[in-house]
């Protein structure tokens, strides 16, 4: 993350950041790397029903502390948020569960998050907010087509603008990729399509253009889709045994920094840079069977730009999108229904 520990320039056009969630797991640490964020001017923190055990206001004036730039403000309830939410440039949905590593949770998941991100959603066309919403909490899979149904209810919806985040997979293929080959991470680039999580989450590993053993695509790709397990633990368990088991690996520090990598791509990209190419779900006719899927993506002032077609497949490549698409489409069709159920 390039951005820490540097000054930026005072023509350097900031940002205007809301952030739900900010109490939460992944919202903690997440809300420093913001504070901490050059593209970033005002960082306002919202606390939800779904995440109590911190106090948010307490998170904001710890976070008030710190001698960066930004300017913090907290939300005390949500009667602010549609007059907080009237000129941001970033929405970031981060609260309640933010790893869901077997899917079987998510109808669970989703009951308690719908009335919490309809009740945001509402608050964004209230404010009539025209900023990018990039969506964090478990399951992406799902919450990301809800709060387009919510959305398109209120005639608010705009495709470009609204993101299910995956950079967590990118980030951690480029790291496995890295280590296979003795290279820096920052000199590999590797696309990630499909879905957020588990075996929506496609590794195109071949596409790097490197000389990578099958073998180590296939032990890589395995181990991205089990959330950092071994592949040896993988193999001697299986994934369901090993992904119920403590060898499943914690994910807050390392999603908040793949949020926070992901959001200052928005931000540059909104501000007028270009060339800027991210992995996100987003809604697209890539797949016939799924109105979402995850993808690279060119962005641009008003978000999304372009969205950039797979490229050639390997045999084993394609395998693995066959196998996501089933399960991609009933998370999606999971969170329309669920929207369905609350319009």
């Amino acid at each position: 993350m390039s951005f820490l520990f540097r000054r930026s320039p005072a023509a350097l056009k900031k940002a205007k950041v809301v952030l739900f969630g900010c109490n939460s797991t992944v919202g903690q640490p997440l809300s420093l790397l913001l504070k901490l964020n050059p593209h970033v001017e005002e960082l306002v923190c919202c606390s939800t029903a779904a995440d109590d055990d911190m106090p948010g206001a307490g998170i904001a004036a710890d976070l008030s502390h710190v001698d960066t730039l930004p300017k913090v403000h907290y939300a005390a309830d949500e009667g602010q948020w549609p007059v907080l939410l009237r000129d941001a440039q970033l929405i970031l949905l981060c609260f309640g569960s933010s790893f869901d590593p077997l899917h079987q949770d998510r109808d669970r998941a989703l009951k308690v998050a719908a009335p919490m991100t309809r009740r945001i959603m509402d608050a964004v066309a209230a404010s009539d907010a025209k900023g990018n919403i990039a969506v964090v909490s478990s399951p992406v899979n799902a919450l990301t087509p809800l709060c387009a149904e919510f959305l398109k209810a209120s005639g608010k919806f705009d495709p470009r603008k609204l993101f299910g985040v995956t950079t967590l997979d990118v980030i951690r293929t480029r790291k496995l990729v890295a280590a296979a080959l003795h290279m820096n991470p920052y000199d590999v680039s590797v696309p990630v399509v499909g879905g957020r999580g588990g075996v929506t989450t496609c590794p195109l590993i071949a596409q790097t253009g490197l000389r990578i053993p099958l073998e180590d695509i296939i032990r890589i790709s395995g181990e991205v889709q089990s959330y950092g397990v071994p592949f040896e633990v993988i193999v001697g368990t299986g994934l369901h045994d090993a992904l119920s088991t403590e060898a499943a690996p914690p994910v807050a520090l390392s999603l908040a920094y793949a949020t926070c990598d992901f959001s200052t791509s928005l931000l540059k990209a909104q501000r007028g840079d270009v060339g800027i190419v991210e992995c996100a779900l987003v809604e697209s006719t890539m797949r016939p069977e799924t109105s979402f899927f995850s993808s690279r993506v060119e962005l641009g002032r008003d978000g999304v730009q372009r969205i950039f077609p797979m490229g050639a497949l390997t045999t084993y490549e394609h395998e693995l999108i066959e196998t996501a698409v089933p399960q991609l489409a009933r998370d999606v069709q999971a969170g329309i229904e669920a929207a369905t159920r609350l319009l």
